[in-house]
C-alpha cells in the first residue's frame, strides 16, 4: 500500500490520521494531521518533537475535534494535555504538509506551539531548548 492509500485508510476509518516526518536533527522533525479538513477545520502541525510523541498528542487533537466536535483556534491556547497550556497560531508556510496538499488541494492548518521543560515558549527569554529546537511555521499572537 502506498502512503497516501494508507493515510486514505486511517481517514476512512478514524476521520483523520497523523503524518510524521522524521529526522536525525529533531528540529526537523514534523507531524501533522490529516483529514481535518474534511471536517471543517484546519489541520494540525507539530514541529521539534519526535515523531511517537507528535501523534500521539495530535490523535488527541483529532479525537477532540472529529468525535468531540471541538475546534482550536489561532490566538487561543490549548490544555488539552497535562501541563501549562499551549498557544495554537495561524500557520503561514504550509509547504511541508505534503500529503494534506496531495489529497485536498488547499492546505490551511494550525500550529500547536509546546513550551519546555520550566513551561516557557520558544519565543520567551530563557527558554530551555536549542534556538530553532521548534521550528515556528507562522508569528505567534503574543
Amino acid at each position: 500500500m502506498n502512503p497516501l492509500d494508507d493515510l486514505r485508510a486511517k481517514i476512512d476509518g478514524f476521520g483523520w490520521a497523523v503524518r510524521n516526518v522524521a529526522s536525525a536533527d529533531p528540529a526537523e522533525c514534523l507531524s501533522y494531521t490529516v483529514g481535518l479538513t474534511a471536517h471543517g477545520h484546519p489541520e494540525v502541525v507539530m514541529t521539534g518533537l519526535p515523531p511517537e510523541v507528535g501523534q500521539a498528542f495530535l490523535n488527541i487533537v483529532g479525537e477532540i475535534v472529529v468525535c468531540e466536535r471541538g475546534r482550536f483556534t489561532a490566538g487561543e491556547p490549548t490544555s488539552e494535555a497535562d501541563g501549562p497550556a499551549m498557544p495554537v497560531i495561524q500557520v503561514d508556510d504550509s509547504s511541508g504538509l505534503t500529503a494534506v496538499e496531495a489529497l485536498y488541494g488547499g492546505v490551511s492548518a494550525l500550529q500547536i506551539v509546546w513550551t519546555d521543560s520550566a513551561g516557557r515558549l520558544t519565543w520567551d527569554a530563557g527558554y530551555n531548548n536549542p534556538p530553532g529546537s521548534q521550528p515556528l511555521s507562522g508569528r505567534p499572537n503574543t
